[in-house]
């Protein structure tokens, strides 16, 4: 999910100086680290499904350009079925494709199937449920004004200076109207948690790992705790979507199946 950018704030070393303070600080190294031509993210996630005893647990790689694009493999060793599963996935604005023996044969020999998130704007859209390295770090940008430090830190041989704060739902869901993504923001302000966000920022001023964290609520909803860690920042990589001839469009089948359609 990617959300609108702020304007990038005082703060050009990972420290104290600059002027900024901690208050400015994760959302100047969002800013920022964004900046970078592209990237190379590690993730691991451990989410908390509702009615299941235990948690599943996410680990993936993705790259991302300049233009957002993301291309991933994420593989979750033990779904909610039981069994393990790999996902490649190639992001592109709202539209996700997506490659995994789990979804067996498509039509028409397709590899890959798309779905488009837009939706519309009169329909209140799911989450895509891919994971998009670049999108997350301009979550970071909505960090209230309780951002504080908590210290120094090595990520991957990397000094950092360690920081925490909070996104609130009202802050996020403007995030979100700002980048255009309406329908999303609507599930947000209905729906939306806080959430709890880190940030390790080396000298230069950039993100060297982040982690997200949104607390299981009363309502029956789970609980996701995520961690990325960037590296081989300033990459200029090509990202190619799928050739259409071997990509089967789901995203009718999508919002029929999710209540979605324009006659549902």
């Amino acid at each position: 999910m990617v959300v609108g950018a702020l304007a990038l704030l005082a703060w050009p070393h990972g420290g104290d100086g600059g002027g900024g303070g901690p208050l400015n600080a994760i959302a100047a190294a969002a800013e920022k680290t964004q900046q970078e031509p592209g990237g190379r993210a590690l993730m691991h996630a451990i989410a908390t499904v509702p009615g299941k005893s235990e948690p599943i647990t996410m680990t993936g790689t993705m790259v991302y350009d300049a233009d957002g694009r993301t291309q991933s493999v994420i593989t979750v060793p033990h779904t909610v079925k039981g069994d393990s599963m790999t996902l490649e996935s190639v992001s592109d604005g709202t539209t996700v494709y997506m490659h995994s023996d789990q979804f067996g044969s498509l039509p028409g020999g397709a590899k890959w199937m798309m779905l488009d998130f837009s939706f519309g704007d009169d329909v209140h859209s799911p989450v895509p449920a891919n994971v998009d390295a670049k999108g997350e770090l301009a979550l970071l940008e909505a960090a209230g004004d309780d951002v504080r430090k908590l210290g120094k830190e090595d990520v991957r041989g990397v000094p950092t200076t360690h920081y925490s704060g909070t996104v609130s739902p009202a802050d996020q869901t403007e995030q979100l109207h700002k980048e255009g993504a309406d329908t999303v923001a609507s599930i947000a302000e209905k729906d939306g948690s806080p959430l709890r966000v880190e940030a390790w920022i080396d000298a230069e001023g950039l993100v060297r790992r982040m982690r997200l964290v949104h607390e299981a609520s009363g309502d029956g909803r789970g609980a996701i705790d995520m961690r990325m860690d960037f590296i081989d920042l300033g990459i200029e990589p090509e990202i190619e979507v799928p050739n259409s001839s071997e990509v089967f469009d789901a995203t009718e089948m999508a919002q029929e199946k999710l209540g979605l359609s324009d006659d549902g």
